[in-house]
């Protein structure tokens, strides 16, 4: 039942508005007594002129006064209006309820039920008490629940009021809690709490709460889109990353993904941020937790490692794995790494790797200042082997060439001279120990020139590059025979290249680059007193790249062994020296002064006459000859004049047949990766059959007998063309397989369109 003051303004008072003060507990029963009474319900939101405009009072008083009803029956309640005061703050509230005390309403009674403008309704009333003694305020005690709003200017996955209109429809329905409106509406004065979805962040961050991004780490832009992409996956991050591409897999094509100002390359790092806890690789994840901008991230994966000491536990995982993610990036951005990493030379050796040529070379520089330390191992390898000791097998002359040679690769890298060095080499000189060997010409005259023998001239390679080449044999699973030869003098391309013309032209090939590196016009490299010999970077690096065609070549059968020799060698020592011989000559020096045509009457120690030529084989030149700038040859010093004639096969010489079964049918999987299943006949080790696909190996396990094995490749999880494969029984590499890798989507089209061909 209505209250008996209610009651009583009903029946007597007219044209004046009754306060009816109540709590949010009590305000659907009051309202619903109202109703049970047939008083006529009246909204505030009716009054909104507009979806997102506030209601006009004015209109609310022209309504009530205009009503032409018989003023028995002239009985409203109007409800929302506490609620738009209270939006609208305590100024406009004061303001509405000092107008409405005294506004008359024609012949109707109206009950205005008010809400959370309670303490502004008493403070107005008790100023002027004559409406509290006409009777015309009744407060319920009732207590107010809370009602929280949240204002948005994007459409969010939720039912969303229609501007102001539509929220106080929500409040006039009693509905507490928290209620979404969107309105573009001013509500700084609110008594009631309001939160705010004005970005497009602000919405994201609205649809998914737990977004491990604030604000400041994306653009307006990028956040704008982010939102409308995540409408389009149904307000699912998961689902926009996966589709992307973006939530597995972090490390694949790293530089790519993260470098570049456009919105893919920014919602990579979402990503990453997202999902730090499921990145594999412990670095990167590190990373991602000290990078607030996504423009920091590519730059800090290069340079967050100068912040962690040598000493820390975590160091030796964060380099290797450091390492994967960089090796696709440009020389440019690893020279910005490196000047930032010069700061503390003591530890800037144990941030470099062996990806890049401008790290290789500054690795080079590092050693031959400081010296070489163990961890270089690690650091470059192929440095490290470069350096090894080998220990020669050519009879008398083994110790003195093994001793003599690891001395030469450390003073060539040191950049050196020491005089005990020195004193081997006039020691050679004069006892020309190399002619105690067998001519390269002999060596190359006992391997068959047939079908199954193919030669590669690498131009300007000596013995000092053995110790890499055996590694580089044993790491791909190679046999290898080395023949330690001399070449006739001068040490010069035209002088010895006869072995080579010789041979088949449809089986053989020159590398040149090797040569080409020593030589300034070509090479690119400028000697100056004191520099670093940094081009042994670049050598290295062709001798790798003609140990893999060699080890190619042998696996897809195409030859069973594979000859590599060389015209001559050169020397660096030779360069650095700086010697020019006194003697007076009647002929140009050659060959950066290594040699001359020969004269009459030449009083020579240091040189050997041979060919028409005088050839020195101390570390000097004659005069009238531009010096040379990287390294020098043409002379008759060990390492210009012996050379290797080496012989590549594969391990197993028997016809293995090795067929790879699912070529048809290779599909990836985006969790599980691929598989292929291939078929051996007569594998040696059959227990240990594996595949390497760039450094990578995977484990076969067999499967159906003996003959057939299955290899999962977990790391290739999308569709890839010409992936070449070498097969390794144990240790020995028997072939190499080629097949592509279809995506599983690919596969249902196929299976899709297979349905209608029947």
């Amino acid at each position: 039942m209505l209250c008996e003051m209610v009651k009583q303004y009903f029946s007597d008072v007219k044209g004046l508005p009754f306060f009816y003060i109540v709590g949010d507990i009590k305000y659907d029963q009051v309202l619903s007594k109202f109703k049970q009474n047939n008083i006529i319900v009246d909204r505030i939101s009716d009054f909104c002129p507009k979806e997102d405009k506030f209601p006009n009072i004015d209109d609310v008083i022209d309504y009530f006064r205009t009503l032409d009803m018989d003023y028995r029956e002239n009985k409203h309640v109007l409800i929302g209006l506490g609620e738009f005061m209270a939006i609208r703050g305590s100024n406009v509230a004061e303001k509405l309820i000092r107008r409405l005390e005294k506004t008359t309403l024609g012949t109707a009674r109206v009950v205005l039920l008010l809400r959370h403008v309670t303490s502004h309704v008493k403070d107005i009333l008790n100023e002027d008490t004559r409406t509290i003694e006409q009777q015309r305020l009744y407060i319920d005690q009732s207590e107010n629940e809370l009602i929280n709003t949240v204002c948005t200017r994007y459409t969010i996955n939720i039912n969303v009021a229609k501007g102001i209109k539509g929220l106080l429809h929500e409040l006039e329905d009693g509905n507490t809690g928290l209620i979404y409106f969107q309105s573009e509406l001013d509500y700084s004065n609110s008594l009631l709490p309001i939160t705010y979805i004005r970005t497009a962040f602000d919405a994201v961050k609205h649809n998914i709460p737990k977004l491990r991004l604030s604000k400041e780490m994306g653009e307006d832009a990028q956040w704008e889109r982010l939102f409308l992409d995540l409408q389009k996956n149904k307000y699912s991050l998961d689902k926009l990353l996966m589709d992307r591409g973006y939530q597995d897999n972090f490390e694949e094509d790293f530089f790519k993904k993260s470098t570049g100002l456009e919105y893919k390359n920014w919602l990579f790092f979402v990503a990453l941020k997202q999902n730090y806890e499921n990145i594999q690789n412990s670095y990167l994840a590190y990373v991602v937790t000290q990078t607030d901008h996504y423009e920091d991230l590519s730059r800090n994966v290069l340079t967050k490692i100068i912040q962690i000491p040598r000493k820390d536990s975590r160091f030796d995982k964060f380099y290797f794995e450091r390492k994967r993610i960089i090796r696709d990036y440009p020389e440019s951005e690893i020279a910005y790494f490196i000047q930032e990493n010069n700061i503390d030379p003591s530890e800037c050796i144990y941030h470099l790797t062996d990806n890049t040529k401008i790290e290789k070379e500054e690795i080079i520089k590092w050693v031959s200042q400081n010296g070489y330390i163990d961890d270089i191992s690690t650091i470059y390898p192929a440095l490290s082997q470069y350096l090894s000791e080998y220990p020669f097998d050519c009879g008398k002359l083994s110790d003195k060439l093994t001793q003599y040679f690891k001395q030469y690769r450390y003073l060539k890298l040191e950049n050196r001279i020491t005089p005990e060095f020195m004193d081997l080499v006039n020691q050679n000189a004069s006892e020309l120990p190399y002619t105690r060997l067998e001519s390269r010409d002999s060596a190359i005259l006992r391997i068959p020139d047939d079908k199954d023998s193919f030669l590669l001239w690498i131009d300007a390679l000596g013995i000092e590059y053995l110790p890499y080449i055996s590694y580089l044999a044993k790491k791909n699973g190679l046999s290898i025979k080395t023949d330690i030869t001399y070449v006739s003098l001068p040490s010069i391309t035209s002088i010895n290249r006869g072995f080579y013309d010789k041979w088949s032209d449809s089986r053989k090939k020159k590398e040149s680059r090797l040569d080409e590196i020593k030589h300034k016009a070509e090479g690119g490299y400028y000697y100056q007193p004191g520099q670093a010999p940094v081009h042994l970077a670049l050598e290295l690096k062709v001798i790798e790249e003609a140990m893999n065609y060699a080890t190619t070549e042998l696996a897809l059968h195409k030859c069973k062994q594979f000859v590599i020799a060389s015209d001559h060698g050169a020397s660096r020592l030779a360069v650095i020296h700086h010697q020019e011989e006194k003697y007076e000559t009647d002929t140009k020096g050659e060959h950066s002064g290594r040699c001359c045509k020969e004269f009459p009457d030449a009083d020579l120690p240091q040189a050997v006459r041979e060919n028409g030529y005088f050839v020195l084989a101390n570390y000097g030149r004659f005069k009238n000859s531009r010096a040379a700038n990287v390294e020098v040859h043409g002379g008759a010093t060990l390492e210009e004049v012996i050379v290797p004639v080496i012989t590549l096969s594969l391990k197993k010489q028997s016809n293995l047949k090795i067929m790879l079964l699912n070529e048809n049918s290779i599909y990836c999987d985006r969790n599980l990766g691929t598989n292929i299943v291939i078929y051996i006949l007569d594998a040696e080790h059959k227990e240990n059959i594996s595949i390497v696909i760039g450094d990578k190996r995977y484990k076969a396990q067999t499967y159906n007998g003996y003959h057939y094995y299955s290899i999962d490749i977990p790391d290739i999880k999308r569709a890839k063309k010409g992936v070449s494969a070498n097969v390794y029984d144990g240790e020995d590499l028997i072939g190499t397989i080629k097949f592509d890798i279809k995506s599983k989507i690919a596969k249902l089209n196929d299976d899709f369109d297979d349905l209608f061909t029947e």
